[in-house]
């Protein structure tokens, strides 16, 4: 086990009732094709609830936590935004968002952490690779069932500029959050997301339903 996997953390939305599950508008789904960065002169994104016409018609008006999550990406509040703004975080941008409520409201205080850079930084000997083979060619993305982090490659680079992102090479591309901003959303405390230490994390146990964060399967 990497020294690392005990200092970064991966973020889901809990599996009950209670979930929004959000999704993206086409037109905000295609800028974000190919994981390239943004521009601000084509406006925000925009995400909405992914449910909202069954929710409709059975009477359910679910609550819009503080915190969002699609696509392994996170929809956060101003606060966060603002605290984010005194890293420079490379491959990351922190991107103006709007969500659009099942009333058709827009929330427009928010922002977007968008990742269009990944990191080489997994530690192939001390993960779990569990790649078909029988398809798996060489340079494709590897499936990796339980990911360590490289400390070489997480050595070379200052904290400062390792707080989020996503590693290179690995298929579902989960995003990392270091401690120090895991601390900061929990001081918050922010509603709509849990935490599993990367030491802790095997891949499927954030769809059992009832997950919160802790509880190991």
């Amino acid at each position: 086990m990497s020294k690392y996997d005990q200092e970064y953390y991966l973020p889901f939305a809990a599996m009950d009732d209670s979930k929004l599950f959000v999704g993206m508008d086409k037109k905000s789904a295609m800028r974000r094709g190919g994981h390239k960065k943004l521009n601000l002169v084509d406006g925000p994104m925009f995400f909405h609830n992914a449910y909202k016409e069954e929710d409709k018609k059975e009477g359910i008006k679910l609550p819009i936590p503080d915190i969002m999550l699609i696509s392994r990406e996170m929809i956060i509040p101003s606060d966060m935004m603002k605290f984010l703004r005194n890293f420079n975080i490379p491959g990351i941008q922190v991107f103006p968002a709007v969500y659009i409520d099942d009333d058709d409201n827009w929330h427009e205080n928010l922002s977007v952490i968008h990742c269009y850079k990944r990191l080489d930084c997994l530690d192939f000997d001390k993960s779990v690779i569990d790649d078909d083979l029988e398809y798996w060619e060489d340079g494709d993305d590897h499936t990796v069932d339980k990911p360590s982090l490289s400390e070489t490659a997480l050595n070379a680079i200052p904290e400062d500029e390792r707080l989020i992102f996503k590693i290179d090479k690995l298929d579902g591309l989960h995003i990392f959050f270091h401690q120090r901003i895991v601390d900061y959303i929990r001081e918050m405390k922010y509603t709509g997301v849990h935490f599993i230490k990367v030491a802790d994390f095997e891949e499927g146990m954030q769809n059992h339903e009832g997950f919160d964060g802790v509880t190991t399967y």
